[in-house]
């Protein structure tokens, strides 16, 4: 079996496990230095990275170690996956705030509609006009819980999380179901569209998580 090496970076998590090839393009990039912590597959303890012989080639000398630590990503292929983390992660409040601006809309008593948002938060505006005045606003609360989780998911998907990627894309997909019954060929092509960017977040996310430092 192949051997793997888990590393602490600086902000205190573990990146890994990845292979010799994975560590050694690390080492590389100046991300993992000879003083920082990790494990071996077949090691239960954590250790220097200039306690593992087929290590010690790879790393620099121990002034030029003085001098990059401590590490971090700074890689322009890294700045391109954070841009399109932040960017999938901001379609949660852009869903969010389109939402509530037709909620808004429907509890005013206007038809005024964007062409985008939650197709949930129009069905509760829809069934609070049948229900009068009051209704309205009892729909407009439904709406604000809706919109409410969107807001969240896109926090904590700019702090990298993925479960807000997955959990976001599976009810956007159910939302997307309302109007493909609809036959709404234009919101179902918004949320494929919208689909397409967190997926990319999505992606960006799990590439963020994999880097040291």
């Amino acid at each position: 079996m192949e051997l793997t090496y888990t590393v602490q970076g600086a902000d205190g998590k573990e990146y890994g496990p990845v292979t010799t090839e994975q560590i050694a393009a690390w080492i590389r990039e100046g991300r993992v230095t000879s003083r920082q912590s990790v494990r071996r597959s077949d090691m239960e303890r954590w250790a220097p990275a200039q306690d593992f012989s087929e290590l010690q080639p790879l790393l620099p000398s121990s002034t030029t170690v003085a001098a990059v630590a401590p590490t971090g990503p700074a890689t322009t292929n890294d700045a391109s996956a954070v841009a399109r983390l932040k960017s999938g992660a901001s379609w949660f409040y852009w869903i969010a705030g389109l939402s509530l601006i037709n909620s808004i809309s429907a509890a005013a008593g206007s038809t005024w509609r964007f062409i985008v948002g939650l197709g949930i938060t129009q069905i509760f505006d829809e069934i609070g006009n049948h229900m009068g005045p009051g209704g309205r606003w009892v729909a407009l609360a439904l709406d604000l819980l809706a919109a409410g989780v969107f807001v969240l998911f896109g926090v904590f998907a700019h702090k990298a999380h993925q479960w807000p990627f997955i959990v976001g894309m599976i009810l956007f997909t159910l939302d997307g179901i309302i109007f493909l019954v609809a036959s709404d060929w234009l919101g179902v092509a918004f949320h494929l569209f919208v689909l397409y960017c967190l997926f990319r977040g999505y992606r960006a996310c799990r590439a963020a998580r994999s880097w040291p430092g």
